[in-house]
């Protein structure tokens, strides 16, 4: 037998968000918004697929101001 400790989901969730932090490819809020669901202990799949169509509107509106929606 080992003694070596296994991860909790917890840390083993909160050791992935960290990473994807680190990822310049990804979108910076979208990541701050996963990080910020986890801290307050909302992350559940409703919750985070709540904030990932806020997060994709926003994006939209944003793109439609800066007149970049004909994509």
């Amino acid at each position: 037998m080992t003694n070596e400790k296994i991860k909790t989901a917890t840390e083993v969730v909160t050791g992935f968000i960290n990473e994807q932090a680190k990822d310049e490819d990804l979108d910076p809020d979208t990541v701050k918004s996963v990080g910020a669901l986890r801290d307050e202990g909302k992350l559940t799949k409703v919750n985070l697929l709540r904030q990932l169509e806020v997060l994709r509107k926003a994006a939209i509106n944003t793109q439609a101001d800066e007149g970049g929606a004909d994509d």
